[in-house]
């Protein structure tokens, strides 16, 4: 979950890893830090906060050099202080040692280590690697044997980068279960969690492996396997640009990345709709002869993503008639599920490196099950895993709280719905093209969606001491309620609920009082009456009615506290326009109450650990 970055070169150290670390602020800011070495000595730096609060550090009492490492943490072992944070080093600080991940074996070393006179200071799991490496140098090891010994022993999923004084030229690494890619540059070297955080001065780019290990100095990467083995190397062209993580003239990542997702959608359909009524997926490796044998699918995710999922099970069972499931990544790995030869395994992430996901995966391949992924990231180890992916095509998002990414997510799952449906023969070709003519609508109607962001802005200023609220929506729009508690959860920090809302009656409707708004979702559909029953229960109660209805709909506006209308669509199009709202709710409520939408507390972007 955190980020670390390491440097070798001939540019200023510190202020490549303080770049580096400020584009990795979203994997963690709860503390920061740096070890450099400077003049022959090993300089540490760390504190607790953010980036910023190391770099008044740094000004304080600067260090020079040429090589060193980085790392911006989320808590996992240990309070976030300043003891807690990364670098750690050993007894005599000579190493340095920065990592993401758990060690999970790590009390078993700890204890051996300290019988042998070793002292640690902090309560995280990462300390004992500087001081496993310390220990075999000490018994005449080589850093480099070292370092396979570590590979060797220690659990868990992690990446860690390590320097040692007595080598000022190599950057060391290991990688098992967490992302690290290696960057090089002109006579420069770079590590980090991800490749953000090195370009542009990083121009190709190697993704490390599981099991992998070895060392990085200005103009090699030096890559072993688990047997110690050497590895040779590939290096590729670095497609992302420094212009794709710009804020440009937002305020925040999260406000601009829910303004770019109508270009975005207009993307995703230009490149995955043909003229004559096809789904292409081409970066797909699965044959139609197998996808039309799928009796039936399993989908596994987690956040947003599992709430995309449940609209995906939706247009899987109507449009494609598969029988669907969806499973909390973190629940379907230990309820061992029944699978047989025609079960797919569908897994969403966005980062491409969350672990539940990721061991779901490996579940579901443990039961001879094909895996495809719809990822974000097509390098991520969540994606080299998979039998195939389909690209989200979302481009970066930097806000901790999924916007683009999660209406990605739903329009590619709807596409591949139809996908299926056309392999199946259940929707002709005039049917399709009709179906074409709808989501093409899309991206301009959440332009019109946009262009009234004010009203929202408006509306939160009566919200900034509320202390709860609840979503209300159905079939399509269950999940859409679901996602719009989330969000508000996420980055204002008001308990929401959200509710389908013919549970509405079955308990939670005992939390309405006339403090608690409840945002009723509420557009034109199969489901309208039984929504707007819904409504007329919450007003007999006096909650604060908010409600997302349909354009001509008088009936919702006439009854709610405050209204907001969205453009007409069929049903399974709706919840890619009735989150929008809830969005920037979520973030314009957020700024009302003072709170970091893009840094939420206690949240970061990649859940690496379990």
């Amino acid at each position: 979950m955190c980020g670390i970055v390491g440097y070798v070169g001939p540019k200023s150290v510190e202020s490549v890893l303080l770049v580096g670390l400020t584009r990795l602020e979203y994997r963690g800011y709860d503390s920061a830090g740096i070890a450099v070495i400077d003049k022959g000595d090993l300089e540490i730096r760390k504190e607790k906060g953010k980036i910023k609060d190391l770099e008044k550090l740094l000004h304080a009492n600067p260090v020079e050099g040429s090589i060193g490492i980085g790392h911006t943490r989320w808590a996992t072992h240990g309070e976030p202080d300043r003891v807690n944070a990364h670098p750690h080093a050993d007894t005599r600080r000579k190493i340095a040692v920065v990592h993401n991940g758990i060690v999970e074996n790590y009390q078993k070393f700890k204890a051996e280590l300290t019988k042998r006179g070793h002292v640690f200071h902090s309560e995280t799991d990462t300390e004992v690697i500087p001081h496993i490496l310390e220990d075999l140098l000490s018994q005449g090891k080589t850093m480099a044997q070292a370092m396979q010994h570590c590979v060797d022993h220690l659990e868990g999923r992690y990446a860690f980068v390590a320097i040692y004084e007595r080598e000022p030229d190599r950057l060391y690494f290991a990688r098992n279960g967490s992302p690290l890619v290696y960057g090089r540059g002109h006579k420069e070297g770079f590590l980090a969690s991800d490749v953000s955080a090195i370009i542009p001065a990083a121009r190709e780019q190697v993704q490390i492996e599981n099991n992998q290990w070895g060392w990085v100095t200005r103009d090699t990467l030096h890559l072993h396997n688990g047997t110690g083995t050497e590895l040779p190397v590939t290096p590729v062209k670095i497609e992302l640009k420094l212009a794709h993580l710009d804020k440009g003239d937002f305020d925040h990542y999260m406000l601009k990345e829910i303004y770019e997702q109508p270009d975005m959608l207009r993307r995703i359909i230009q490149a995955r709709m043909t003229d004559d009524g096809k789904v292409e997926f081409p970066e797909s490796v699965l044959t139609n002869e197998y996808q039309g044998r799928i009796s039936r699918i399993l989908i596994t995710s987690a956040g947003t993503s599992w709430h995309a999922g449940m609209i995906g099970k939706i247009y899987l069972e109507n449009f494609a008639k598969i029988a669907t499931e969806v499973d909390i990544s973190s629940e379907f790995r230990y309820r061992n599920p029944i699978a047989e030869g025609d079960t797919m395994v569908i897994a969403i992430s966005q980062s491409g490196e969350t672990a539940d996901t990721l061991a779901g995966i490996h579940e579901a391949k443990a039961k001879f099950c094909r895996v495809l992924s719809f990822v974000n990231n097509t390098t991520s180890t969540i994606a080299r895993e998979s039998d195939a992916i389909i690209d989200l095509r979302a481009g970066p998002e930097i806000g901790v709280a999924s916007t683009k990414a999660y209406t990605a997510q739903v329009l590619n799952l709807l596409l591949y719905a139809i996908h299926l449906a056309g392999i199946k023969w259940l929707i002709s070709k005039e049917d399709r093209q009709i179906m074409f003519q709808e989501i093409r609508k899309v991206p301009q109607k959440i332009d019109e969606i946009l262009s009234r962001a004010h009203i929202l802005k408006e509306w939160a200023q009566d919200f900034r001491e509320t202390k709860d609220f609840v979503f209300l929506g159905r079939h399509y729009n269950h999940p859409t309620a679901l996602e719009g508690a989330l969000k508000l959860k996420e980055i204002s920090y008001i308990h929401a609920s959200g509710y389908a809302g013919g549970e509405f009656k079955h308990g939670p409707i005992a939390l309405i009082t006339e403090e608690v708004p409840v945002v009723c979702i509420a557009p034109q559909s199969e489901v309208y009456e039984k929504m707007f029953s819904n409504i007329q229960e919450v007003k007999a109660r006096k909650g604060k009615i908010i409600a997302i209805h349909s354009e001509g709909d008088e009936q919702t506006p006439a009854a709610a506290d405050y209204s907001f209308a969205i453009p007409q669509a069929p049903d399974y199009l709706n919840p890619l326009l009735a989150v929008i709202p809830l969005q920037l709710l979520a973030y314009y409520t957020a700024i009302e109450r003072g709170c970091e939408p893009d840094q939420p507390r206690n949240l970061a972007k990649s859940v690496t650990v379990e």
